[in-house]
């Protein structure tokens, strides 16, 4: 605004000019007041004081220009200050328009005519807005030819103006602006749009596509064209393009990696463009498309898989919002779930239908009503690997089954180069805890059956928030049993073996231990299953509880045996089993409590195959120091000390014998017998001939036992035999008739020899 008020306020002050070519008529200076002379130069004033006649040429010298005071009155001559310039211009020039060439590029205009000599060319170009002033210039032919009956004069220009830029001739020597009037030889008023040249072509050298592609990364695209005005109309076919702000805007490019458009130009009349040396009035140029540059990244195109996604990267300098944008994947619609912007570009998640082609095209559209292409790749898919998950409960290895009262560790395999597979919840069937980066899955408690494990397909490679999101889901090819899982536990946990001691207090007898239970507590033993202490993340445990009470001969109290298989659930009450039947001194109480191996109830370890927990309880029933009791003895050789000695072959007879016991209600080796005793029951075969015999013995006898109430031993006697007399075989030489065969002995004997007992019939005392 400050340049136009300051143009109009020079163009109010500034003198007026008024030209005429010399020799001409008289021409007006003033309308009303007179021109204040004389006049000179050989400028002639009319008798009315207003109008001035040019010189002729032939007047010589003259002056061409010349400064006249013009007042309102004569008597103001002299103060008046105010001047009109009169200009005495050349002839007038005969342009020959058709036959005028314009070359903007090069910046010069061949002009055809006659009187070609001083004319000046002036040219000029309107403001095309505030950053961009109006331009103009001027510049003199000097050297026209002279040869034919036209003459011929290039004339120089500023290179780069538009092919539309006004062109205007001025007489020779004189001027042109908004001040000048110009009179012709006739003193006829000339119109400025007289001046006008308007070049029978105009010619382009400059290539009128400036753009080496259509740049379609910053939105519409965009073609820059040397001179916009020259275009009249263009096609692009099958994009759409017009002329918008100096400049082709192209938009609805079609998709492909290799996207060309081809513009077809056609100029305005009289406007060609030259190529060569031929001048063409239409332009046909091809240019690449230069889209956003896009990529897929690797591993997260997957094929033959319901519902996925796949990530793109968009360069960083792409100026398009990918929200914005119309996504495609092979001509489907594609939706746009997620973008993370980062130094190395613009990341994008679609989401697609799914597809089973081995090769995809990628694309994205300006906006659903231009669909024109900004961003375009092909990409190979790759097909998804399917997730091989194992199960394991920490400490107890493997299992193949989704544990609900406890969780297990999920480790998974196969989910290729870049990829991973994480674990998904599935409601109504199990759920997913995460702790210090492992994956473990439990069973919901209401749930049964069987369930395949879903996993969602992940590259943790991805930036930002992409990195978890799920380009696909995908179960497992197995169903797995969603079930309780038995880890064994310690059954001495379990299991409580209590008697009541002396003092009548309960006393709970440890494992592998052995425990001494007085005599008169013995009915009192009883064994508690505490089902209240097992927790649920242990299951249902199987096992087998056996209770044997053993006589202290090692026989074995059939009342008293107990053998059942139980499951134990967890939160169950506690169960007292007492020990039954009629318990004797020294009885042995075991207890023992093992699991049923039983793989398909309980996780096992792979590693450690040892056993299933067991225990073990002891207990012995209290009793007396010494074992009074009867047995039935058969002594077998028993050697007579006792003169006269000798063999007694068979014997057989009840004896009563008193020994100590020790802790475990065992007879000492050695113990007191007494008892009667049939000796010498088969005639030996000797001299001595020991009749037959019922004798009391008392002694000391070594027993040691070899099953249930029998025993062998050696025993050593002293014996009162209850007997007739020992005799003798008669001697040679010896009367029968008058001999006395008798031997002579006591009744009392000592004897030793090993014997059998059998049985054992008496009391501890």
């Amino acid at each position: 605004m400050a340049a136009l008020t300051l143009l109009f306020t020079w163009v109010a002050t500034a003198a007026p000019i008024k030209q005429v070519p010399e020799g001409g008529r008289a021409i007006p200076v003033v309308q009303k007041g007179i021109v204040c002379g004389p006049v000179g130069g050989g400028w002639s004033l009319s008798s009315d004081g207003r109008s001035i006649r040019p010189p002729s040429k032939e007047a010589g010298e003259f002056a061409r220009t010349l400064d006249l005071k013009v007042a309102e009155e004569a008597e103001q001559c002299a103060s008046s200050q105010e001047l009109v310039t009169v200009i005495a211009t050349g002839a007038f020039p005969n342009i020959d328009a058709a036959g005028t060439t314009f070359f903007p590029d090069e910046g010069r205009i061949e002009l055809k005519g006659q009187r070609l000599q001083d004319v000046p060319v002036a040219w000029s170009v309107p403001a095309k807005n505030e950053q961009e002033a109006a331009r103009e210039g001027l510049d003199v032919c000097l050297n026209p030819s002279t040869g034919g009956r036209q003459s011929e004069c290039t004339v120089p220009l500023t290179p780069g103006l538009p092919s539309d830029a006004a062109l205007y001739w001025v007489p020779p020597h004189g001027k042109r602006g908004p001040e000048v009037t110009t009179y012709d030889a006739n003193g006829t008023l000339v119109p400025p749009e007289s001046f006008l040249i308007r070049p029978g072509r105009v010619v382009l050298t400059r290539p009128l596509v400036q753009s080496s592609g259509v740049d379609l990364s910053k939105g519409p695209g965009r073609v820059v064209v040397s001179h916009p005005e020259a275009v009249a109309s263009v096609d692009c076919a099958p994009a759409r393009c017009e002329i918008a702000d100096g400049a082709i805007a192209i938009r609805n490019v079609p998709s492909g990696a290799d996207a060309q458009v081809t513009l077809r130009l056609r100029l305005v009349p009289r406007v060609q463009i030259a190529r060569g040396d031929s001048f063409d009035s239409a332009v046909s140029v091809t240019l690449p498309v230069l889209a956003c540059p896009l990529t897929a990244v690797e591993d997260t195109v997957l094929r033959d898989v319901a519902e996925p996604a796949l990530v793109v990267r968009l360069g960083p300098a792409c100026g398009h919002d990918p929200q914005g944008l119309l996504w495609t994947v092979n001509g489907e619609r594609a939706e746009v779930g997620r973008v993370v912007k980062v130094p190395d570009g613009i990341y994008v998640l679609l989401r697609t239908a799914g597809t089973s082609a081995r090769q995809i095209t990628i694309s994205a559209a300006s906006s659903p009503l231009e669909r024109t292409v900004v961003a375009s790749t092909t990409a190979k898919t790759l097909p998804l690997p399917y997730p091989r998950a194992n199960l394991e409960l920490p400490n107890h290895g493997s299992v193949d089954f989704i544990p609900t009262n406890r969780p297990a560790l999920v480790q998974v395999a196969g989910s290729g180069a870049q990829g991973r597979f994480a674990l998904h919840p599935m409601e109504g069937a199990y759920r997913v805890i995460t702790q210090d980066n492992t994956t473990l899955v439990r069973g919901d408690t209401t749930a049964g059956g069987f369930v395949a494990l879903r996993f969602g397909y992940r590259v943790p490679s991805l930036p930002g928030e992409l990195a978890t999101m799920d380009l696909a889901l995908v179960d497992e090819r197995v169903q797995r049993a969603v079930r309780e899982a038995s880890v064994p536990t310690n059954v001495a946990n379990l299991i409580e073996f209590v008697c009541t001691g002396k003092d009548g207090v309960d006393q709970t007898i440890g494992p592998s231990s052995s425990y001494r239970i007085d005599y008169a507590k013995r009915h009192t033993c009883r064994v508690i299953i505490h089902r209240e202490r097992l927790t649920p993340e242990e299951g249902i445990q199987e096992i087998v509880l056996r209770i044997d009470v053993t006589k202290p001969d090692g026989s074995t109290r059939g009342e008293s045996h107990v053998e059942q298989r139980m499951l134990l659930r967890p939160g169950g009450e506690a169960r007292v089993i007492p020990i039954q039947g009629n318990l004797g001194q020294f009885d042995r109480i075991m207890v023992q409590v093992v699991h049923v191996a039983d793989e398909s109830r309980y996780a096992l370890s792979a590693t450690d195959r040892s056993g299933l927990p067991s225990a073990q309880w002891t207990a012995i029933v209290e009793g007396g120091f010494l074992r009074l009791y009867a047995t039935g003895a058969v002594p077998a050789g028993l050697y007579r000390v006792t003169q006269p000695s000798g063999q007694l072959t068979l014997n057989f007879g009840v004896l009563s014998r008193l020994v100590l016991l020790n802790n475990e209600g065992q007879e000492r080796l050695v113990g007191i017998e007494i008892g009667l005793m049939g000796l010498g029951l088969i005639p030996q075969s000797s001299n001595i001939h020991f009749p037959p015999t019922l004798a009391v013995v008392g002694g000391l006898g070594l027993r040691v036992p070899i099953g249930t109430g029998a025993a062998v031993g050696v025993q050593a006697w002293i014996a009162h035999e209850f007997r007739g007399d020992i005799t003798r075989d008669l001697k040679a030489g010896e009367d029968p008739n008058t001999t006395d065969l008798r031997v002579p002995s006591s009744k009392w004997s000592f004897m030793f020899g090993p014997s059998i007992s059998i049985g054992n019939v008496g009391f501890n005392l």
